[in-house]
């Protein structure tokens, strides 16, 4: 609260101080010492006390003022501090009226990213204002725009803005394990090993079979005649063929890294602004964008603004020229890779290659024989009377 003191010295002294009690002006720390009264007042009543002491004819004199009013009286002409105050306040405002973050809680299957890049296509990303987001119509099309989305909410507070989501229940999936079954063959083979752990094997050990034969079968009648229907379960293992084939051109054209545009940004809280005098990005064009991203930091204190690099490699392509021997390693390397991808856990009892050199490039044929499993499962599907 503002105040004054003051004092006051006069032949009407005493009619002064009777005029300021009729006019309820209150005063507080009165004395008078050597004819002199002192008093303080608040800073509102400056005007009606030194009124009353020119109609009154006493010398009235402000020994001091105290407040915050009187503290910036000198300052009101610094227009740079009155221009700070301001631009400080403007920046308060924008703070809590743009979305400087965005929390996303309750989902567990769904990725941030998927629900931020959902939020962006919507028009809500950080540096959004608040005021201009239709929260209503955002919840709706959220729910339409990702799956698995079965409730979800957005509020704010200040410049944060909180999703809260919840997931769909899925049903639980069909436990297939119990399920009526047969065990066939999936290649044509020559049956090395059969290992029954339910249903009943059909084939023995030596039996030639084609592929789609039944190997071992989970249908069964029982000793009155009925059918049952059981889950076959076991391992055949068998003797069969396979081939790879694979060809390598002595000119390719392979995919390469073009030319690459870098454009600088800095993003203060959540809005990016381009530092470049050009676009901000490429007009046309199948670029393939990266970024990188340094925070600045004042001391230990991270501050909300950040240098981002995005990088923008427009893709290419180079034709690229391979001699006989590197021809040859890449079709090794093809089919080393078919074996450890499709028969890492088979045997291999011969393997036949052979390569054949073209004007444009070189094959490779490559005849397997594999001792491994030959069975696959295969569900029964009953018609009910």
């Amino acid at each position: 609260m503002a105040y004054i003191s003051f004092s006051a010295e006069g032949d009407s002294l005493s009619v002064f101080r009777d005029a300021l009690r009729k006019n309820r002006i209150s005063c507080s720390l009165q004395q008078i010492r050597g004819g002199i009264f002192y008093a303080r007042t608040a800073a509102g009543n400056r005007r009606r006390i030194l009124s009353l002491a020119e109609t009154h004819r006493v010398r009235l004199v402000i020994l001091s003022e105290h407040g915050l009013r009187f503290r910036l009286m000198p300052y009101r002409f610094r227009f740079g501090v009155l221009c700070g105050l301001l631009l400080g306040l403007m920046f308060l405002y924008w703070c809590n009226a743009t979305v400087r973050s965005i929390e996303i809680t309750g989902n567990t299957t769904i990725s941030d990213d998927e629900i931020l890049t959902a939020l962006a296509s919507l028009g809500v990303e950080r540096g959004t204002p608040v005021r201009s987001i239709p929260f209503t119509y955002v919840e709706q099309r959220m729910r339409l725009n990702v799956r698995d989305i079965e409730w979800i909410s957005l509020r704010h507070e200040g410049g944060r803005l909180i999703v809260d989501l919840t997931e769909e229940r899925k049903p639980p999936e069909i436990d297939r394990s119990h399920m009526p079954a047969n065990i066939i063959a999936a290649v044509p083979a020559q049956i090395t090993s059969v290992n029954v752990l339910g249903g009943h094997a059909v084939k023995q050990a030596g039996d030639t079979v084609k592929a789609g034969e039944l190997l071992i079968t989970g249908v069964q009648p029982d000793l009155r005649g009925t059918t049952r229907w059981y889950r076959a379960k076991g391992t055949v293992t068998g003797i069969y063929q396979e081939q790879f084939r694979c060809e390598q051109p002595f000119v390719a054209e392979l995919p390469v890294r073009g030319n690459t545009v870098t454009k600088p940004l800095l993003e203060v809280f959540g809005k990016r602004f381009s530092l470049s005098l050009t676009s901000d990005a490429p007009e046309s064009g199948d670029w393939i964008y990266e970024e990188n991203r340094q925070p600045l930091k004042l001391f230990r204190f991270t501050l909300p603004l950040t240098l981002i690099d995005c990088h923008y490699t427009e893709p290419a392509t180079a034709l690229t020229v391979f001699s006989e021997e590197e021809a040859r390693a890449v079709l090794e390397e093809s089919a080393a890779r078919f074996e450890r991808n499709f028969h890492a856990n088979d045997t291999v009892i011969s393997r036949k290659a052979e390569f054949t050199r073209t004007d444009l490039g070189i094959s490779l044929n490559i005849n397997y024989v594999f001792e491994g499993s030959i069975g696959k499962t295969s569900e029964i599907f009953v018609k009910l009377s």
